[in-house]
């Protein structure tokens, strides 16, 4: 089972982890072998999750793992991937090909990354911020009511609230609110937005927003 980009993606205990980027495709069999999990609006990071990672890819994909855990998993730009070829067919309701990738020449399924044990079992911590890297990004404060556009300068609504990777303090989706007598919250990916200051700008169309599924309707 393929899951749409953008889906939500919650750790085993249901916390917000991040949304799925990329789909990674055994280049064999055709099928999924792997998630990728993208968090953070400016200090982004994608990991790469294998499919025994996940236990259900319903609506939201929940994960075998707590938040703490995916720091022990493989980063996206750490494998060799490619673009699936041409004459591959897409999966059905799917028509960019650019986010479905295959590993390069050489591959075996052995190079995928493993799950590590707990770290309660294993004793070594499952995050731990990196010291040198004391220059990183942070993350922006993105504070509620902030107004949210699309690529073209289309207002959408204006900022509900955000959801955050509880091990690595990443934004991982903006819940943004729209209507005025009838309110949709919908939660959008951080890998979404291209920029944030005194309104919030998305990389993508007001269209492509509605792709979403909203939290609530009221």
């Amino acid at each position: 089972m393929l899951v749409p980009f953008g889906t939500h993606v919650v750790d085993r205990d249901g916390k917000s982890v991040g949304t799925v980027s990329r789909v990674i495709l055994h280049p064999q069999s055709q099928e999924m072998v792997a998630l990728v999990v993208q968090q953070g609006v400016l200090d982004r990071r994608e990991i790469v999750v294998p499919v025994k990672g996940v236990s259900d890819f319903r609506d939201t994909v929940r994960l075998t793992l707590r938040a703490s855990e995916l720091a022990g998993l493989d980063l996206f730009d750490s494998v060799s991937l490619r673009t699936v070829p041409d004459h591959w067919k897409m999966p059905a309701g799917f028509d960019v090909r650019s986010f479905f990738l295959m590993p390069g020449d050489g591959w075996t399924e052995a190079m995928l990354p493993f799950i590590l044990t707990s770290p309660a079992v294993s004793g070594t911590p499952g995050y731990a911020p990196d010291p040198a890297a004391s220059g990183r990004v942070s993350e922006p404060a993105v504070a509620k009511a902030t107004p949210v556009y699309d690529s073209v300068g289309q207002r959408l609504g204006e900022v509900e609230g955000v959801e955050v990777d509880p091990a690595s303090d990443r934004i991982t989706r903006v819940i943004v609110r729209r209507g005025v007598f009838f309110h949709t919250d919908t939660p959008v990916p951080a890998s979404w937005i291209a920029s944030v200051g005194d309104r919030i700008t998305l990389n993508v169309s007001a269209d492509k927003t509605k792709t979403l599924k909203p939290l609530s309707v009221g």
